[in-house]
């Protein structure tokens, strides 16, 4: 699969820049969703930019990426590379987000390779954030499996399953204006 072939890539490109770097996105929920939806991109979320954001895009470009920033600052770099296909990688920007790379969970992506990634319960948070029709969609399928986000956290000190239950308790309100705005239809906003 291309995701877990540009996934692997830019981790080592990454770890080898000593940036702090954790799996976001639908890679991410389709950790703890019990069927995976399919994607074409992958999703990062760094700590920092390394030595500078001007390296990093010099060290993805000498790799065969293609970098366009997102934008004016800089906090989301779009990637796209002729094999490994799609990527983004966003920059924490606030206190939150350094809490969530801090508490990624190491997960086997293949049988030789592990890579870290966000909780479930920042996965939740974060597609509340982005609060697209899609991302509501993976929230509602994280929460419909039988996996126990409290058992999941274990005592990492994450909230678990009460945190989960405020998060699920918004999303008839986040999705009807997300359906509004985003129509599954393609149809145009109301």
């Amino acid at each position: 699969m291309a995701s877990r072939t540009a996934l692997s890539h830019l981790g080592k490109l990454l770890d080898g820049l000593s940036i702090r770097w954790v799996l976001i996105g639908a890679l991410a929920a389709n950790r703890y969703r019990s069927s995976p939806r399919l994607t074409n991109d992958v999703d990062l979320l760094l700590a920092n930019a390394g030595e500078s954001i001007d390296v990093l895009e010099a060290t993805l470009v000498g790799a065969g990426w293609s970098v366009h920033r997102a934008d004016r600052g800089g906090e989301l770099l779009r990637l796209t590379h002729a094999v490994f296909g799609v990527a983004d990688l966003l920059f924490a920007g606030t206190h939150y987000q350094d809490l969530a790379i801090q508490r990624a969970l190491v997960e086997p992506i293949d049988d030789d390779e592990d890579a870290p990634v966000l909780t479930p319960e920042d996965v939740v948070v974060h597609k509340l954030i982005a609060g697209r029709y899609q991302d509501l969609a993976d929230i509602d399928a994280i929460l419909d499996t039988k996996l126990t986000l409290a058992d999941r956290a274990g005592a990492r000190g994450v909230h678990g399953a009460a945190d989960a239950g405020r998060a699920r308790s918004r999303i008839p309100e986040r999705r009807a204006g997300s359906m509004a705005a985003h129509p599954p239809d393609g149809g145009v906003p109301k």
